[in-house]
Formats: structure tokens, C-alpha cells, sequence
């Protein structure tokens, strides 16, 4: 695919893989929900309160406190294999207090996160490389 139609994909997806670099393992993967930031060409990825976590600063976190390098994947099955697609967004990540903007953002795509308090922190992820198969048109 090219870049317009992997940003096209991107832009209409609302949830997608996120890979961050744990130090011995190697990879981290978990499911994710995100939003645009269109104010700092950025995706961002919400550290929710509404979700029960396992305790403690979350793994995914911690990665990127050693090594802010992360892969977005979002893909699209279909038993139509001709409509199989995805979209792989390469960048650097950091977790940030949100803004005004991304709350509302956040609480327009995902209702939970219109609660005041439900989204403690974001990750801001600041795309370096995109890239995109499709099996068709």
C-alpha cells in the first residue's frame, strides 16, 4: 500500500498492536486503543483507569523508560482473504500528561474515557516510518 492508504487505513481504525522492546525478553505486544493528535502528528495511546490493571507502573511503560522505540500494527481480517490488509507505524514513544485535546479526543472515540479521571496518562507516539500490505485494491 502506499503511504495515503496506510494513513487512510490508520485514521479509521480505533484499535491496533502495540510493540515495545522489553530488555531480556525482546518484544512486548498488547492490544491497544488510540486517537490522533493531529496538533503534534502523533498517534496516542491512553493509560486508562477504567480498566483493572495488575498493579504497579505497567510493563509497557517501563519498556519505553529504556528504550522509547514502539511499533503501532493495526490489520484487518476477513475469511475473503482478497480484503486482508495492514498497516505497521514505526516511531518513538513517551508517556505524557494528556492534553485538553487528546482527552477530548479520547472521550469522543471511547465514551468510558469521557469520566472525569479515566485516563491517568497517554503514550504519544511520534511516527518515524509507516508501512502497509493489502491482499487487493
Amino acid at each position: 500500500m502506499d503511504r495515503d492508504t496506510c494513513w487512510e487505513r490508520l485514521r479509521a481504525a480505533r484499535h491496533g498492536v502495540l510493540g515495545t522492546a522489553h530488555a531480556t525478553r525482546g518484544v512486548d505486544a498488547v492490544p491497544v486503543v488510540f486517537v490522533f493528535d493531529d496538533d503534534r502528528d502523533a498517534i496516542v495511546i491512553p493509560i486508562d483507569t477504567v480498566k483493572p490493571k495488575a498493579g504497579g507502573r505497567l510493563q509497557r511503560l517501563r519498556n519505553l523508560d529504556g528504550d522509547d522505540r514502539a511499533v503501532l500494527l493495526v490489520e484487518h481480517y476477513d475469511d475473503d482473504w482478497s480484503q486482508l490488509w495492514w498497516v505497521r507505524v514505526h516511531g518513538r514513544a513517551a508517556e505524557a500528561d494528556p492534553t485538553p485535546g487528546q482527552l477530548q479526543h479520547l472521550a469522543a472515540a471511547f465514551p468510558a474515557y469521557a469520566a472525569p479521571e479515566s485516563v491517568a496518562s497517554v503514550i504519544v507516539l511520534a511516527p518515524t516510518h509507516v508501512t502497509g500490505w493489502a491482499a487487493g485494491p
